[in-house]
Order: structure tokens, then C-alpha cells, then sequence
């Protein structure tokens, strides 16, 4: 646990690289004006969503170094 008595968080590579895209999603929703007051989770939740279907796409499109051997 932290100092503050909260439990610590630890992402993989993959779950880190969302998280950085569907923050900037989030963000672009914010300063577009489509986070309603009250919506803030559903809207994180929806960017989460999308960043996750943007890596899936980049992982199904794009060959890793790892994967061309």
C-alpha cells in the first residue's frame, strides 16, 4: 500500500500504452464539450474502449520487430 493507504498500481507495457491514448482521447472529448457533467466515468469508459480497439487494429495491421523473426 502507498503512504496514503491506497493500494499501488502496476500496468504492463500494452495496458500503459492505452491508458496514454485514451487519455488523450478523453482529453479531446473534454475540450470538444462532450463530457457531460455527471457522464465523466461513462465517458472515460468510452474512451478506454476506443484506444483499446485502436491497439487491437495496430496489432492485427502492423507486424512487430518480435513477429518477423
Amino acid at each position: 500500500m502507498s503512504r496514503r493507504g491506497q493500494a499501488s498500481l502496476s500496468l504492463q507495457p500494452s495496458e500503459t500504452a492505452v491508458l496514454h491514448v485514451a487519455s488523450r482521447i478523453y482529453t479531446a472529448f473534454i475540450q470538444t464539450g462532450q463530457v457531460p457533467a455527471g457522464q465523466e466515468v461513462a465517458m472515460m469508459q468510452r474512451a478506454i474502449e476506443q484506444a483499446y480497439h485502436m491497439a487491437k487494429m495496430v496489432d492485427h495491421v502492423v507486424m512487430s520487430d518480435d513477429e518477423m523473426g
